[in-house]
């Protein structure tokens, strides 16, 4: 048993969290999580409004998380919580993901990852907006990050033009919003055939099929861990294939509604992730790591310049975040001009 394992039963008994009426469903799949398990389960006890369901997804655990899952949910359900666990034997976050929504009864759904952890505030607000705004579909707030080096920054979530900040920003990452239910299942819920990126791809989705969106304001209320073993990880090179496998599926969604607009930025997109590949290869010690960081730069940068109709525009944005390392969103707003 993990020490934070350990830790969860005690710090059980004090919940003060209330429980009244609200939209809002949790959705959280979970493989190996049982040493920071504890930590997101305690932060969602201590919400002042506690959500109206949580479902835990086990997704083929071999730590304890399945006993974690169990021993919080019996004490929650003492204290008059709705809480439902499953197993899902599909491998991937998503699999889980898809396995939750099917069993969520409210008309707004709220996916977070078992790693990461939220301010006592945070379902609350987010229930108020949608009180306030009954007709939005999506809602969003910003976040913070927290490196593994315990340095924090902020990760924006931003309603004006929200393809465009998707794309180049993430802005509809997991953490940072709360979904009608209805949208998530007419747009085809998770893609489980993607590895990583897939809420990137499923945002695109969500932005193609609806523009009512609102950015709820006010201070983060959640923490986002980033950590070596989590979906993302902390390299970009040795997994090439998985961030480019989404952004090619985001491309095809794009000239499939003949947005060859929209689909040029998912070029410039590439054209960072080629950056970043070529910036882990700088900083590498490893030096088969750093060859193949290299290689991954090389070949994406070729690739985009083979195909695009606006070479010197893609040259821009990969030597803008070589040198900068960030904003290069904001040269691409300016070169790139949505029609």
């Amino acid at each position: 048993m993990s020490s934070d394992t350990a830790r969860i039963t005690p710090l059980l008994k004090d919940s003060t969290s209330i429980t009244m009426g609200t939209e809002i469903t949790i959705v959280i799949p979970v493989y190996n999580r049982a040493h920071t398990l504890g930590r997101t389960l305690r932060s969602i006890e201590g919400q002042k409004v506690s959500p109206a369901r949580v479902i835990l997804v086990d997704n083929n655990s071999t730590d304890d998380s399945w006993e974690t899952m169990q021993r919080w949910s019996n004490h929650m359900k003492e204290c008059g919580h709705d809480v439902m666990l499953f197993k899902e034997r599909k491998t991937g976050a998503c699999a889980a993901r898809n396995r939750g929504l099917r069993e969520v009864e409210t008309s707004f759904v709220m996916f977070f990852d078992s790693d990461d952890e939220m301010l006592p505030d945070h379902v609350a607000d987010f229930s108020e907006a949608i009180r306030k705004n009954p007709t939005c579909d999506i809602f969003g707030r910003s976040i913070e990050c927290e490196e593994a080096d315990g340095k924090r920054r902020k990760l924006y979530f931003t309603a004006k033009s929200p393809m465009f900040n998707h794309l180049f920003r993430g802005c509809l990452s997991t953490q940072r919003m709360v979904i009608r239910t209805e949208l998530v299942r007419q747009t085809g819920g998770w893609d489980e055939t993607l590895p990583a990126w897939n809420d990137y791809e499923l945002g695109v989705r969500l932005l193609l099929a609806t523009d009512r969106i609102m950015d709820i304001g006010g201070k983060t209320t959640v923490v986002t861990h980033h950590l070596a073993d989590s979906i993302t990880g902390t390299s970009y090179s040795s997994r090439h294939e998985h961030w480019e496998k989404s952004l090619d599926r985001v491309e095809k969604h794009f000239i499939n509604i003949g947005r060859k607009d929209l689909a040029r930025l998912t070029d410039a997109r590439r054209m960072v992730l080629a950056s970043q590949y070529r910036s882990e290869g700088d900083t590498c010690e490893e030096n088969q790591m750093r060859k193949n960081a290299i290689h991954q730069a090389a070949r994406l940068y070729a690739e985009v310049i083979d195909k695009t109709d606006s070479p010197w525009k893609m040259k821009a944005v990969y030597l803008h975040n070589r040198l900068f390392k960030r904003l290069t969103w904001a040269l691409a707003r300016i070169i790139f001009p949505l029609g």
